[in-house]
């Protein structure tokens, strides 16, 4: 697939699928951790433990983390795709009432999509070392340094309890 990629640079629209794509395969692998943490937060709250403290006292990637990251790559890698595709379609002659009624939005929405520039991609938040909870291991599986998104690390995480 890689090759196929290579030969559809400068297809914004092409490049747009290809990265929602990829967002909703990384997605796959958080929605079945996101399934366990709450499996595990309900246990917590039917054995009355509050809640502050079931989530604090998660493994890292916690239940909130990996919600964020589940959230935060398809609304990035999806607006893209409407920009990509809206834009596509307008230099084809399209109408923005017609892909306003092809996307199920107002013309308006179009029109906002169409002006808007290419999204930038939110950091990613990890964990750089918070002692007995994957110290030093990013959240997003890129190291320090590694290519791609800005990295925003925390040299702990607070106790919400003592708060």
């Amino acid at each position: 697939m890689a090759d196929e990629r290579g030969a559809r640079q400068g297809d914004e629209v092409l490049e747009a699928i290809d990265a929602l794509t990829d967002a909703v395969e990384a997605n796959s692998d958080d929605e079945k951790l996101l399934t366990q943490r709450l499996d595990e937060l309900r246990r917590e709250r039917e054995r009355g433990v509050p809640v502050t403290q079931a989530l604090a006292d998660e493994d890292n990637p916690g239940t909130m983390q990996v919600l964020g990251r589940v959230l935060s790559r398809l609304m990035d890698a999806s607006g893209n795709v409407r920009r990509a595709l809206a834009r596509s379609m307008r230099s084809e002659g399209t109408s923005i009432p017609a892909i306003a009624r092809i996307f199920g939005v107002t013309h308006q929405r179009v029109s906002n999509i169409l002006n808007r520039p290419p999204a930038v991609p939110a950091p990613v938040l990890h964990d750089v070392g918070t002692p007995g909870r994957g110290a030093g291991q990013g959240v997003s599986g890129d190291g320090p340094g590694a290519a791609g998104p800005q990295h925003i690390g925390f040299s702990h995480r607070p106790d919400p309890l003592r708060t």
